[in-house]
């Protein structure tokens, strides 16, 4: 009888030891650990520039009118020209895309031809060089040879008014007889014709191109075709 009560005790104490060893288990299962705090990555916005406003350069509509003057009174024109470094004039003839450049003195070429007149022509890029009267050119008359185009052209008054972008006026002034204004501008101060437009001179510090003797509309066609 002692011997079964023993037994049984010891069958009690194992169940109740192997209960309690589950329900640690089961409680240390069940309890769920903190979730990892993880730092969010706080966003920058990259900082946007402030730009100040481009400055927006104009000229002055009475001005430009003057200076625009050009493109729709004159057909054609005809002018000397010097510019830095030239100490005389060449002579100029524009019509349309046509001009004939005159230089100062006759151009050897090569032993006994010389020429005395560039004829250009600005729609097909050309620039022939010819020798007309027999006074200059003895037997070598008509075209002598082709020129470089971008070496023999020379800007006209025209071509230099489409550079300015800024002008104001300093005065007003005549200029061979005629009513022009005094600008400062961005390619220099430069005097310019009232009536057709016509750019007289520019002057850029001590550097100067002058435009004179000038006549209006008064090219023909054959001044400005090779013979």
């Amino acid at each position: 009888m002692k011997k079964y009560l023993f037994v049984s005790i010891i069958l009690v104490v194992l169940l109740v030891g192997c209960a309690t060893k589950e329900q640690g288990k089961t409680e240390e299962q069940i309890t769920e650990k903190p979730a990892e705090t993880i730092p969010q990555q706080q966003e920058t916005q990259p900082s946007a520039e402030v730009q100040e406003p481009e400055e927006i350069k104009t000229i002055p509509d009475d001005i430009k009118e003057v200076l625009e003057l050009g493109k729709t009174k004159l057909k054609s024109y005809s002018y000397n020209y010097k510019s830095p470094g030239i100490t005389e004039a060449y002579k100029l003839y524009v019509k349309g895309n046509k001009i004939k450049i005159v230089p100062p003195e006759i151009v050897n070429v090569e032993e006994g031809k010389f020429y005395n007149t560039i004829y250009i022509d600005t729609e097909k890029k050309t620039a022939e060089a010819y020798c007309i009267g027999y006074s200059d050119c003895t037997i070598n008359l008509g075209k002598i040879k082709d020129l470089n185009y971008a070496e023999s052209y020379i800007k006209t008054s025209l071509d230099w008014l489409e550079e300015v972008t800024e002008a104001q006026k300093i005065d007003e002034r005549q200029v061979e007889g005629r009513n022009a204004l005094y600008l400062d501008t961005n390619i220099g101060k430069i005097t310019v014709e009232s009536l057709y437009g016509f750019l007289y001179r520019i002057e850029d510090g001590d550097k100067i191109w002058e435009f004179s003797d000038a006549a209006f509309n008064s090219v023909s066609d054959s001044d400005v075709t090779p013979p």
